[in-house]
């Protein structure tokens, strides 16, 4: 059986990179707060979102015990000057933008197409001024919900290890 190389799979990070990315969020499950399930692997969408943001920045990074960028699983990682298996996504969430629901849910998006006639300059888009959803390529179920509201600016950020 042949496997997938990480040169192969540096190339499917950049690939992903070239396209337009979204993070959606969604209210979950409330049973969550109690049992966290873990995401399904056939999943093509949220089970109910509340909002979707575009890519804030990214860029390639590397596992570095000692790295700048910390995630909650205790996982280190410093940026890369050249492409890697390992993508660094970070989405920022302004001032006006979500609401307060409790997010228990947040899902990557390649090529989303938001309805025309909205604003070019637009970043956060609720689920009716969605055209198309495009695929979902990350899934993430919380353990602890969090709460965007239009009084205060969040952020998301993830690595995604191809």
């Amino acid at each position: 059986m042949a496997v997938l190389t990480y040169s192969a799979r540096t190339i499917l990070a950049q690939y992903i990179l070239s396209k337009k990315l979204h993070l959606a969020i969604g209210t979950g499950k409330e049973s969550w707060d109690t049992k966290l399930e873990p995401p399904e692997y056939e999943a093509t969408k949220l089970i109910n979102e509340v909002g979707r943001k575009t890519l804030t920045r990214s860029f390639f990074v590397n596992e570095n015990d000692h790295g700048e960028i910390d995630m909650p699983n205790g996982r280190r990682f410093s940026y890369s000057e050249s492409p890697t298996r390992l993508i660094y996504l970070h989405f920022m969430f302004n001032y006006g933008e979500g609401i307060a629901v409790p997010i228990r849910e947040v899902g990557v998006f390649a090529d989303t197409r938001v309805k025309a006639g909205l604003p070019e300059t637009q970043s956060y888009f609720t689920p009716d001024q969605i055209q198309s959803p495009g695929t979902l390529i990350a899934l993430e179920n919380l353990d602890t919900a969090d709460v965007f509201t239009p009084n205060k600016k969040g952020s998301y950020g993830t690595v995604l290890t191809i």
